[in-house]
């Protein structure tokens, strides 16, 4: 680690820990819990819109990541020429992706009561079953609204660097706001696409045809799988 800086020594743990964490999760818990399988999906889970907003953000954010802790991590430096063109095109994307998603899912993702009971036994880290959940899980909800800021400070940051008036100091801190308010965002992110696809088998699926079984519903989402058709996510 000799030589490194601060951010690139915390970009590799943070990183890297919950990359390494993940196959411990899997063979330790979500391959020991049961799982319904994709069987007759006749659940609409989720809407064309959902699916085309979730598809600009898995891959804005992929462009984001890559380029972003490539430069961070590889040679500790800003970014520039194309790889900072294409960061800065994708940031846009991703930002306009991630106001979508804040007008498409807020409602879904208020909390009730229920999730904190999900949340104090731990969600998807422990192999209790009977774990009360809504369309989105008290998991999900955390995430959600995580994402939310985390992503306005990249943003304003990132749109406030390049106005002049704030001096050396401004733009150093403008600078390191960007990039740690990125890296939490980013460890929070590999972690949801984890909790929500590998260790819960068909949601990937979801994501591309929008629908689920109604055994998947009842066994990840109870209390929406359970509950009577209504709205557009629960029409077959």
């Amino acid at each position: 680690m000799y030589g490194m800086s601060l951010f690139q020594i915390l970009s590799i743990i943070g990183i890297g820990g919950v990359v390494a964490f993940m196959p411990v999760h899997y063979f330790l818990v979500a391959r020991r819990q049961p799982h319904p399988g994709l069987g007759l999906r006749s659940v609409r889970r989720y809407s064309l819109w959902e699916r085309l907003v979730h598809l600009a953000l898995l891959a804005s954010f992929l462009v984001l990541a890559w380029t972003g802790f490539y430069a961070a991590i590889g040679w500790g430096g800003p970014m520039k020429g194309y790889m900072l063109m294409i960061h800065t095109t994708s940031g846009a994307v991703f930002a306009v992706s991630v106001a979508a998603m804040l007008i498409t899912w807020a409602a879904d993702h208020t909390f009730s009561a229920h999730d904190g009971h999900f949340l104090t036994r731990f969600g998807c880290l422990t192999l209790k079953k009977d774990l009360p959940a809504a369309r989105f899980t008290g998991g999900d909800k955390v995430y959600f609204w995580l994402a939310g800021p985390l992503t306005l400070a990249a943003l304003l940051s990132m749109l406030l660097s390049m106005i002049p008036w704030q001096g050396t100091a401004g733009l150093c801190l403008l600078y390191e706001v960007h990039r740690y308010s990125t890296l939490v965002l980013t460890v929070a992110t590999l972690w949801h696409a984890y909790a929500t696809t590998l260790a819960k088998p068909g949601t990937a699926a979801a994501l591309i045809s929008g629908y689920v079984s109604a055994a998947w519903a009842q066994r990840y989402h109870p209390l929406w799988g359970k509950a009577p058709a209504s709205g557009s996510a629960r029409h077959a």
